[in-house]
C-alpha cells in the first residue's frame, strides 16, 4: 500500500506536469507573498535563489504566456510592474490543497 505522502508526492508531479523547477519556485514564491503588499518584478528578480536576473527574466515571461502570472503597470512609475498569480495558478493551487487534504485525511484514517 502507498503512504499517503507518497501519493501525494506523485499526484502533486501530476499536477506540476509541463511546468520546470524554476517555473514552480516562482509561482510558490509569489504566492508565499503577503496580498496587502503587492510583488514587484523586480522582486522576484531580486530572489537570489531562483537564478540569474535573465534567467528569471525568460522563466517570467514564460509563465505569463502560459496564463500563469499577469503584470499590473504601477502608475505612479510607468516603469515599475507588478506581478499576480492568474486564475490559471490560482486553480492549480487550489488543486494542490484539495490533494494535501485528501492524503492528510487518508493519513489520519491509516493510523486509526
Amino acid at each position: 500500500m502507498m503512504s499517503p505522502y507518497h501519493r501525494f508526492a506523485i499526484e502533486k508531479e501530476k499536477l506540476w506536469k509541463g511546468l520546470p523547477e524554476r517555473e514552480r519556485r516562482i509561482l510558490v514564491e509569489i504566492l508565499g507573498q503577503d496580498i496587502q503588499t503587492p510583488m514587484r518584478v523586480m522582486d522576484i528578480i531580486l530572489c537570489a535563489n531562483l537564478g540569474s536576473q535573465a534567467t528569471i527574466h525568460a522563466a517570467l515571461t514564460n509563465l505569463q504566456r502560459a496564463g500563469y502570472l499577469r503584470y499590473t503597470s504601477y502608475k505612479a512609475d510607468g516603469r515599475s510592474k507588478f506581478i499576480s498569480l492568474a486564475p490559471k495558478s490560482v486553480s492549480l493551487f487550489k488543486r494542490l490543497d484539495k490533494l494535501l487534504v485528501a492524503c492528510s485525511q487518508s493519513a489520519q484514517s491509516v493510523a486509526a
